[in-house]
């Protein structure tokens, strides 16, 4: 689960406005905060491979994010052997009105990735590449 902390770090990247992993609550030991509290009683073993990040700009640069990656299949899932990758307002939660998504925390601007079994150092140049020609 290093590696998705690692991805889940990429908060210091360039135009990722929010990044959201319940693995992040983890990462100082000595945190007794409500968060880690909560994640270490409900994910005792592992917080497992979904995480979400929030981007800059509008729909033209979540989609040329979405187009940009080549190692994530664009794929609405979770749980799959490959690294998945997924605009939730615009797949899964479609349906739902703009305000009640906004609530949820499901943004326009907001992908969900699922990883699988590919290195991280892969996804992360993967994700770095698509994000930087994105905005670019």
């Amino acid at each position: 689960m290093a590696a998705l902390a690692e991805l889940a770090h990429r908060h210091g990247v360039p135009h990722v406005r929010r990044v959201q992993y319940s693995g992040l609550a983890l990462e100082d030991e000595a945190d007794s905060g409500a968060q880690a509290q909560r994640v270490r009683r409900l994910f005792a073993h592992s917080v497992g491979p979904v995480l979400s990040f929030e981007l800059d700009g509008g729909r033209e640069q979540i989609s040329r994010v979405l187009d940009g990656v080549r190692v994530f299949s664009y794929v609405p899932n979770i749980g799959d052997a490959r690294s998945l990758i997924v605009d939730p307002a615009r797949i899964t939660h479609r349906e739902v009105p703009a305000e009640f998504r906004e609530a949820a925390g499901i943004s326009d601007n907001l992908i969900r990735l699922s990883v699988g079994l590919e290195h991280v150092d892969d996804l992360i140049a993967d994700l770095d590449a698509a994000i930087a020609d994105a905005y670019a």
